[in-house]
């Protein structure tokens, strides 16, 4: 990105709107056609990820192909600057973004006549944003492609085994029972979390911890966005598969393990991550809500709407539903 700088700035100082004019749309193609085709070449023919097998985190081509990603975004980032740092200079003062490459003069100065600076400004800002449309493109194909071959695979094995041999079919006793937790201490030789979370937590920090040491924080945060709408959606699909197999303890138990797993899953996200949840955690809701309580929100109500203070994503049918997923509610009270 250096050469594309001294290019730009080069051209730009001669003043000249016909080498301008030439100049800058041809470091666009060169950009498109050099710069891009030749990282997608390597992804496709060098680097292009298998199937990962579980605890095989991370191999070298895999580590090459996530490096080429950054690449793309790294260079976004470049071509951005380079050109805010001319488009966004005040005519008057001179002033310019901060950490932006700092040009001699002005477009206004160095192009005064007519509206050659216009012009110039519409040329770099062409070029910025063709390059971030085309390599922003490749980046998003290239997460999804990450997601399928190695973080998907992992996932529904993973959240198998968190939930593995949970009964949720207990008694006010066996809800705070010790076998129900696994003591995993800390540094201090403190802490306690439940199975679930102790089993999900050792295969979702070995699956993502790799990874995001490697990814930029703008690339990471695109494959946590893709991972984590197909785990709500894996989620959601096992709670509903526990219909008439859960009493009102498990229920308990089961609302506390879902949102553990999200404030885990979510953890160094945008908070907003939180809302693929939000089918999961109303099912949970509805199925531990006390009866009163579900009098004032059984009735009809858009999913758009708020409803008694609550913004539901579930139509009035699958409250009922999720209603129904427990079975004998005052058994055990």
């Amino acid at each position: 990105m250096y050469i594309v700088n001294q290019v730009v700035e080069r051209s730009l100082a001669t003043s000249q709107r016909p080498v301008i004019s030439s100049v800058v749309p041809s470091v666009a193609r060169v950009l498109d056609s050099d710069f891009i085709g030749v990282i997608q070449r390597k992804m496709r023919d060098e680097s292009y990820p298998k199937s990962a097998v579980q605890g095989a985190l991370p191999e070298n081509t895999i580590i090459t192909f996530l490096v080429l990603i950054n690449n793309l975004d790294v260079a976004i980032d470049y071509v951005t600057r380079i050109v805010r740092s001319w488009v966004d200079i005040s005519p008057t003062t001179g002033a310019i973004r901060e950490n932006a490459s700092v040009p001699s003069r002005s477009l206004d100065s160095l192009l005064p006549f007519g509206d050659d600076a216009s012009h110039a400004k519409s040329a770099l800002q062409s070029l910025q944003q063709r390059f971030e449309a085309k390599a922003s493109e490749l980046i998003n194909d290239a997460i999804c492609v990450v997601f399928k071959n190695i973080v998907k695979p992992q996932l529904r094995p993973l959240l198998s085994d968190a939930f593995r041999d949970m009964d949720h079919q207990i008694n006010d006793a066996e809800l705070h029972k010790a076998n129900g937790y696994i003591i995993n201490e800390d540094a201090d030789g403190e802490g306690a979390e439940a199975a679930i979370l102790y089993r999900f937590r050792r295969g979702w920090e070995g699956l993502t911890e790799p990874i995001k040491r490697i990814l930029t924080n703008h690339n990471f945060e695109r494959l946590l966005s893709i991972t984590i709408f197909y785990i709500a959606e894996v989620l959601e699909k096992r709670i509903w598969s526990y219909f008439g197999r859960i009493n009102d303890f498990g229920a308990v138990r089961l609302e506390k393990d879902v949102a553990s797993l999200v404030n885990l899953i979510v953890r160094g996200g945008r908070y907003g991550l939180r809302d693929a949840f939000m089918r999961c955690t109303q099912i949970c809701l509805v199925m531990n809500m006390e009866e009163d309580e579900w009098d004032e929100n059984r009735t009809p109500a858009s999913a758009e709407v708020e409803d008694n203070g609550i913004e539901w994503k579930l139509d009035h049918e699958e409250r009922t539903r999720a209603r129904a997923i427990m079975q004998n509610r005052t058994e055990n009270r």
